[in-house]
């Protein structure tokens, strides 16, 4: 009897708070889908998937106001879309256009994030990178120029750096070879873990035998389920207390209260890759045997090297555990997505692997791809910009939240309002990207206006303004290499059934963080020799070191 008289009770403020807050929204909003009392259009955003949903409204709602000369009159696209989500105002972003107009341009007042209760304040991801507000923030000013010098555009030619990355891309090659075409999910297995051990190399300075996965602390395991966590929290209205914070209150027994359990595992998964890492650098450079990384670096640094960086009154190992871990997270899920979009393009698309190896033997000859072959490489470099836009693995981004009323095309827009870039529509933009759905490097080739717009239009894949993704040029360096290796060493088709005809995978991506869905193919040496050739690479670079 108690319980439920105390639900009734609790909710009557939050039912009169959701009016209030839908009342106050106001009417001269952007266009939108209609939603329900109280609870907007909450209902309506799908588990999974969401970009499709908004991409459908966006089509459906979304018009162009044309209040500007330059606009052609009846011009009509999937622009911009109002939605309410439990009385919070909601801007869906249809068009690159409005995202650049709102997040890069007015980029001071967009580049904030919204209150993140379930991720950002129970799991905790609020300390890092991600969730923390934007400027003027010394925090997250700190967090920018730290990656700006440890994975900036200079530093990622550090030739310790190149060759951490190279003798990772080789042994992917070397197991994925061994995989040949075996358990899909197997595969998918092989690339995170090949991931993982580069990133938490660089990150701690902890190697991972990617062989046979030698890994004493349980890292790749511990980091793995953070991040399943981090995604899980992030989705769009998958937690009702996102959208109703007073909730984040109610005791563990109440009802609609699992999201306390939930976050209580996160938390501990995110407390297991904030603490085991750095606790392995510390006692390792006690020891004074350890490989030198992004923590080691900074925790030989000195509170006034932090506030060099920006950063005043903050606990520096606290902040060093933040930023590792936001460097981790940062291409963790995000990295294998793209390798895995790269061997699935590949299986469906063999003449773009045919193209590209020709420009290999062409420019490469015998020797092994290098970092210095990536320049006279294009259609590499090609094939790498296809893979961002093709299999975007960030269909969202992350959100952001204006500061302040504002004025967009003749629209009110309220202080609070979330704004969500829906960069899936980006990449499938058919006035951009003619025909989306076929996986064509020979689109960013051209030196004409057309291929330049679509290779500034892939870079939005890392985010907008501020908020840009800090890791882009590692990323970019990283994933280059690994399709420049893998293309020279392998050949990758499709597989075949017991009666000898070809399996199609299809393309089918899922989670926040998108991955494929996991698919047969055939991986196998492209020359007699490959083998030999990989083994004496494996062996100079394992004799060099490896070091980072």
């Amino acid at each position: 009897m108690f319980p439920i008289t105390f639900t009734i009770l609790g909710l009557i403020p939050v039912i009169s708070l959701l009016v209030l807050r839908a009342y106050i929204i106001g009417q001269n909003t952007p266009p939108g889908p209609r939603g329900l009392p109280i609870f907007g259009n909450a209902l309506q955003i799908p588990k999974e998937k969401q970009w499709l949903k908004f991409a459908e409204w966006c089509k459906r709602y979304g018009r162009i106001v044309i209040k500007h000369a330059d606009l052609n009159p009846g011009t009509a696209g999937t622009d911009i879309v109002h939605i309410d989500v439990m009385g919070t105002p909601t801007l869906i972003l249809g068009s690159l256009q409005a995202a650049i107009d709102l997040l890069e341009i007015r980029g001071n007042i967009y580049s904030d994030r919204p209150r993140a209760v379930m991720a950002g304040e129970l799991v905790g991801w609020a300390r890092g990178l991600g969730y923390s507000q934007g400027p003027p923030s010394p925090r997250f000013r700190a967090f920018r120029r730290m990656f700006q010098s440890f994975i900036g555009p200079r530093a990622v030619n550090d030739p310790s750096l190149k060759l951490a990355m190279h003798e990772s891309c080789l042994k992917l090659t070397r197991r994925i070879l061994e995989w040949h075409d075996g358990d899909p999910y197997e595969l998918a297995g092989i690339v995170r873990e090949s991931t993982a051990s580069l990133i938490l190399r660089v990150s701690y300075g902890y190697h991972v035998d990617g062989h046979d996965i030698k890994d004493p602390l349980n890292l790749v395991r511990i980091a793995e389920d953070a991040m399943r966590g981090f995604s899980r929290a992030s989705e769009p209205g998958a937690y009702l207390v996102d959208s109703l914070p007073l909730l984040k209150y109610l005791p563990t027994w109440f009802p609609w209260a699992s999201f306390h359990r939930d976050a209580q595992e996160m938390r501990k998964d995110l407390i297991r890759l904030y603490d085991v890492p750095l606790d392995y650098v510390k006692s390792c450079m006690v020891k004074g045997s350890y490989t030198p990384s992004f923590v080691s670096s900074y925790l030989e640094a000195s509170d006034a090297h932090l506030q060099d960086l920006g950063g005043t009154n903050m606990d520096l190992e606290e902040f060093i555990k933040a930023a590792a871990a936001s460097l981790y997270s940062g291409g963790e899920e995000t990295t294998p997505s793209s390798i895995m979009t790269f061997i699935l393009a590949m299986t469906l698309f063999p003449s773009v692997q045919t193209r590209a190896q020709a420009e290999l033997d062409e420019v490469v000859g015998s020797h092994l791809p290098t970092f210095d072959d990536l320049l006279n490489l294009p259609y590499i470099r090609a094939i790498v910009t296809e893979i961002w836009r093709w299999g975007v693995s960030v269909p969202l981004g992350l959100p952001h939240v204006l500061k302040q009323d504002d004025v967009y095309r003749g629209y009110h827009l309220k202080k609070g309002t979330v704004a969500w870039a829906n960069i899936w529509s980006f990449m499938h933009d058919e006035t951009l990207f003619p025909e989306p759905s076929v996986f064509l490097p020979e689109r960013y080739l051209s030196s004409n206006e057309v291929s330049q717009r679509a290779s500034e239009a892939v870079r939005s894949a890392f985010g907008f303004g501020r908020r840009i993704c800090p890791g882009l040029h590692l990323a970019e360096s990283s994933l280059s290499i690994t399709v420049a290796t893998i293309l020279f060493f392998a050949r990758i088709s499709k597989a075949r059934d017991e009666s000898g005809s070809n399996i199609e995978p299809d393309v089918e991506y899922d989670g926040f963080i998108s991955h494929p869905r996991p698919f047969k193919c055939r991986i196998e040496p492209r020359l007699m020799s490959s083998w030999e050739l990989l083994g004496q690479a494996l062996s100079r670079r394992e004799g060099n070191g490896g070091s980072y």
